[in-house]
């Protein structure tokens, strides 16, 4: 794989440094979710031994993990890109939309880079940019009558990030735009969303500042394990994006079922010791 550090390794480094610390806010959601020790420490665990297996899976069935990774980041980014939740027709297809610009628009306007990168990762990439191919039209038309919607609805800001980050998508480097949209939009926006929920933001911090070292310090273990033929560039890009899929599942799992549910059941319902 032709990789450069400009333009694979530093951002890279940049979404590990300023993308990743959000997800280790699952655990103070944890802390604030259970008041007690054993339904914490259980569902931390859980959350642990679902990393672990969404890794060694990647292992062994890596094309299907992609195609599962690649549709759960539709969903995830759309997800939170909205200003409210439920599973109405019009808020699904918002999802799609704007969580398909990083899922299909980007991967169909870089195919050379991306096919690159897929198959570093060890998946059939032909098979999966071939379906993205497959997915681009419809996706295409769901995405401008979108627009159109949010124009005559009024929705300025919207259309504005729709339209900037499909330009982004298409003009940017791959993973330069994917790591502007994945630090500066998508964590950060849920960083401040979950400290201003918390009752004591400190916790919020020590949480994402130690699950975060502990994510490094694992990644770094995973990289000397690699088999010393790799390429350094390539044990990168490998270890980020396996990685970041065995951290998605569970941090899916908990941020778009399980605290929706706690919203629709209330949380004296759903939390039990």
């Amino acid at each position: 794989m032709e990789v450069t550090l400009n333009q694979v390794v530093i951002p890279i480094v940049l979404m590990i440094l300023f993308g990743v610390p959000h997800g280790a806010l699952d655990g103070a959601i944890i802390f604030r979710q259970f008041p007690t020790f054993r339904p914490r420490a259980l569902l931390l665990i859980g959350y642990l031994l679902l990393c672990i297996v969404c890794a060694l899976l990647w292992a062994v069935l890596p094309t299907f993990c992609l195609v599962v990774f690649l549709a759960m980041s539709v969903w995830h980014f759309g997800q939170s890109d909205q200003s409210n939740s439920g599973y109405t027709a019009t808020h699904i297809w918002r999802v799609i939309t704007d969580g398909g610009i990083w899922v299909i628009l980007l991967p169909f306007s870089h195919q050379l880079a991306v096919r690159e990168l897929f198959a570093v990762l060890g998946a059939d990439a032909s098979f999966t940019m071939q379906m993205i191919s497959w997915l681009i039209i419809p996706w295409a038309i769901l995405a401008l009558a979108n627009v159109a919607m949010r124009i005559l609805d009024g929705h300025g800001v919207g259309v504005i990030s729709t339209l900037s980050f499909g330009v982004m998508s298409i003009l940017m480097p791959p993973l330069w735009s994917l790591c502007l949209y994945f630090c500066l939009w998508h964590s950060r926006r849920h960083v401040i969303r979950v400290l201003v929920e918390l009752s004591s933001p400190r916790l919020g911090w020590i949480m994402m500042a130690l699950l975060t070292l502990i994510t490094v310090l694992l990644a770094l273990l995973a990289f000397v394990c690699l088999p010393v033929s790799t390429l350094w560039t390539e044990a990168v890009t490998q270890v980020f994006f396996i990685g970041l899929f065995a951290l998605t599942v569970p941090h899916m799992v908990l941020i778009d079922l399980y605290l929706p549910w706690t919203d629709r059941v209330g949380p004296g319902d759903a939390v039990h010791d």
